[in-house]
């Protein structure tokens, strides 16, 4: 049960026909897990392309699967004909990324009519442990959707 009144009853298959044209997040190989009415999930494997020149994973490449899932998650709540543009991103780094896998989690924590306010995580696995490596808040612009 959703702590968050469902405006869009179709909103996961919205989101996966939204998916379609984000095309940044197909070029990283990042993937949506779970769509759930104000919280998503998602994950990639990582790779050398994702690296910077420590052999971490690129403060960008972390932010933007933080800015993906927060979106998401904000876009699930929103009425039919509207969507989420972000306003305003903080992302704080804790810890180099290494490992196989990355996983990132977005939140809503407030939603608003014209603005929702969003949480997320960013967790590596590697040799099987999990580490968190930052965390972001944002704000999300609700908007009519372009026609």
């Amino acid at each position: 049960m959703s702590k968050f009144e469902v405006r869009n009853p179709d909103f996961e298959n919205d989101i996966k026909e939204k998916l379609k044209g984000q095309h940044f997040m197909h070029l990283m190989g990042f993937d949506l897990t779970e769509i759930t009415p104000g919280k998503i999930v998602g994950e990639m494997s990582l790779q050398r392309k994702h690296l910077q020149q420590f052999g971490f994973v690129h403060g960008g490449v972390t932010a933007t699967i933080l800015d993906i899932t927060m979106g998401f998650s904000a876009y699930s709540l929103c009425p039919v004909g509207y969507g989420t543009v972000t306003a305003n991103i903080s992302v704080d780094y804790f810890h180099p990324g290494s490992g196989d896998k990355i996983i990132a989690i977005g939140e809503v924590e407030k939603s608003g009519k014209k603005m929702m306010f969003c949480t997320g995580k960013v967790f590596t696995i590697e040799n099987g442990n999990r580490k968190l490596i930052a965390t972001a808040r944002s704000v999300m612009a609700v908007i009519e959707a372009p026609k």
